[in-house]
């Protein structure tokens, strides 16, 4: 507790903050890594790996924002 009374920040909250940019990148090579292997298998190169990376980068943004409102509250 702080000198107000109010308690901190926990140790779960950093480690939750820690966490987004890996959840972005890793997000993001998911997407690269499923569009890039469609690609390969259909014929379709670059379209469906240009579509997965943006789905995952969406999805890393949502997760961020997701947990970023979890840690603010």
């Amino acid at each position: 507790m702080d000198k107000d009374g109010k308690k901190g920040p926990s140790y779960v909250e950093y480690t939750r903050l820690a966490g987004v940019g890996t959840q972005l990148v890793v997000s993001t090579l998911v997407g690269f890594g499923m569009g890039r292997w469609l690609d390969g298998k259909l014929g379709t190169r670059p379209v469906l790996t240009i579509v997965f990376v943006l789905l995952g980068l969406a999805a890393g943004y949502l997760n961020a924002y997701k947990t970023l409102k979890k840690v603010g509250s």
